[in-house]
């Protein structure tokens, strides 16, 4: 799911009266004004009020790299009418929402578990589960990379973006990047390697030496030696001058 697609299922809620998960904070979706980067909402004591689009891209961002998000950290403490996007994002079908640390966290589940326009609160299991993921947090101080090589960069970036419902970000001509869940993706045009690089997804490993009968290639400021044999291609990583 992109950002557009999470807009468009936000402008199915308009006209539905919005239970917040703080009881007594209803509001009602009027607008969703691309063009303005604005939503327009009526809040329950009938104000009309309107929110950048800039918060829900913040938190989808978030939604699509984190278990779940306490919405008042993320928005960094906007006001106190901070629950108003919270609230949008908790009514649509594929989000659930739970307490994890005495804080409310809403949590993209990847399918419809509810109606449009209610709120469900996680199965205790799945809230037990997430909540651990929260706690353990990522140990790893390194991404993994993987390269995809192309013949089709611009295809393959609207792929990776559909996937991830989240932007990639162009580095040069040719060439993309996008880090999710622990993992850097790297989108290189197979037009700009050597013809002998094969179109595929290669994984980039760390090796002592460099490997015999390979040609080095320059990708994002690395130098990496290519390997494909038996149905296994790899991209190794040149160990480190000393």
């Amino acid at each position: 799911m992109t950002f557009s697609e999470l807009l468009s299922d936000i402008e199915g809620l308009k006209g539905k009266k919005l239970r917040s998960i703080r009881p007594g904070a209803e509001i009602t979706v009027e607008d969703v004004d691309r063009l303005e980067d604005r939503l327009v909402i009526i809040t329950a004591d009938g104000k009309r009020k309107t929110r950048p689009l800039s918060e829900i891209q913040n938190l989808w961002e978030r939604l699509c790299t984190s278990a779940a998000v306490h919405v008042d950290s993320a928005l960094g403490g906007s006001g106190s009418s901070r629950n108003q996007p919270e609230t949008i994002l908790a009514n649509l079908p594929f989000m659930e929402w739970l307490n994890y640390g005495g804080r409310k966290h809403i949590a993209f589940v990847g399918r419809a578990t509810h109606e449009s326009g209610t709120l469900k609160q996680m199965d205790s299991v799945e809230a037990e589960s997430l909540k651990k993921r929260l706690k353990e947090g990522v140990e790893t101080t390194e991404l993994s990379t993987v390269i995809v090589v192309a013949s089709d960069i611009r295809q393959a970036a609207e792929n990776l973006e559909a996937a991830t419902g989240l932007p990639v970000e162009a580095l040069d001509s040719g060439l993309y990047k996008r880090d999710h869940s622990g993992s850097r993706v790297l989108l290189v045009a197979a037009s700009s390697l050597p013809s002998e690089i094969t179109p595929g997804t290669y994984a980039v490993i760390r090796a002592k030496s460099i490997p015999e009968n390979t040609l080095p290639i320059q990708i994002a400021d690395q130098t990496l030696y290519p390997m494909t044999s038996g149905g296994m291609n790899i991209m190794v990583l040149a160990p480190p001058q000393t």
